[in-house]
């Protein structure tokens, strides 16, 4: 009867491995489950994502790397050598450079005049078309064509119809009796005809996500709003806004960036002109990298927007989170 427990009591043990066994093969099995799970859980999702990475890799952090690196060097594209010289290329920006702070005025003031309202209009034509109209495709259509047109050709296109002397839209106001009005080379004017040309390029984006955010919105809402006796002027402010906050602060973040990116269309109707009314940062990043092969000094610039795109995303996104929280 005593050997039958002790069999037991061995054949027991060698199972679990818990009350006899060699301590090395025990020691040697915990390692290996150990290396087991962190394959499964870590080295697996990473291989699929290797790809991704890889490609993240050498088109984004290796030239925001070698762009920071650069803003500290006085390379100018024509020799290898790259000298490093410190913050001299963000003094000669701040103190020497005289395009640069009117640079920054623009962009701001291109900021100003076209973030707020590609928002309220983009937050009015979502409202439109989110009603039930017979309609309706033909209008969304109608609003996202101009986003998908190339940059160069809304350049071409907006060119014709602002120009002074042979555009369509001066033609159109002298028909009516209103004064013509230099678009494209009065600085009084040139800032808003841009912006005007953005909007009406690019107001789809901020439409498409504001007419998702509001189908996302539960109709039991308005339902028992309507029970209450609330107007549909209440219903905005009390539902239809509260409940868009996050549709709100990504549309705002992506406004801002874009803002501060803007090139293409500005460069094509303006070139930056005229008396600098339109070169933003990005204009004058442009002409001094590749006209006056200053690429430190450009390098700088682009790190200096990165800042302030980040400092101001930051900002935005305490300020809707506070928002929310209230």
């Amino acid at each position: 009867m005593h050997n039958l427990c002790f069999k037991n009591r061995e054949t027991l043990s060698n199972r679990s491995g818990r009350i006899d066994g060699d301590p090395e093969k025990l020691a040697l099995s915990s390692l290996q489950r150990r290396i087991r799970r962190i394959k499964e859980r870590v080295a697996i999702p990473y291989c699929f994502l290797l790809p991704f990475l890889t490609v993240y890799f050498i088109f984004l952090i290796f030239p925001i790397g070698q762009g920071l690196y650069v803003s500290f060097t006085d390379w100018d594209m024509m020799r290898p050598e790259k000298h490093f010289v410190g913050f001299d290329n963000f003094r000669f920006l701040f103190f020497r450079d005289s395009q640069f702070w009117p640079s920054v005025k623009a962009t701001l003031w291109y900021l100003v005049l076209n973030v707020p309202a590609k928002i309220a209009l983009g937050l009015l034509f979502a409202l439109a078309l989110n009603q039930r109209m017979r309609s309706t495709v033909i209008h969304r259509t109608a609003i996202f064509i101009p986003f998908v047109i190339n940059t160069a050709a809304i350049g071409l296109l907006w060119s014709w119809i602002l120009d002074p002397q042979v555009g369509i839209l001066n033609y159109y106001l002298a028909k009516l009796g209103l004064p013509v009005q230099k678009w494209l080379v009065e600085p009084t004017w040139t800032m808003f005809a841009v912006v005007g040309v953005t909007i009406w390029w690019s107001i789809a984006f901020n439409t498409i996500v504001f007419l998702a955010g509001l189908q996302e919105i539960p109709e039991k809402f308005y339902e028992a709003a309507k029970i209450d006796g609330a107007n549909p002027w209440n219903c905005f402010w009390s539902i239809t806004l509260p409940c868009l906050m996050p549709t709100t602060m990504f549309v705002t973040i992506m406004q801002i960036i874009g803002s501060f990116q803007a090139f293409g269309n500005i460069y094509l109707l303006t070139g930056g002109g005229p008396v600098n009314a339109t070169r933003v940062l990005m204009i004058h990043l442009y002409e001094t990298g590749f006209s006056y092969f200053k690429m430190g000094p450009a390098s700088a610039i682009a790190v200096i927007l990165f800042v302030l795109v980040m400092v101001l995303t930051i900002l935005q996104l305490k300020l809707f989170r506070r928002r929310a929280e209230s």
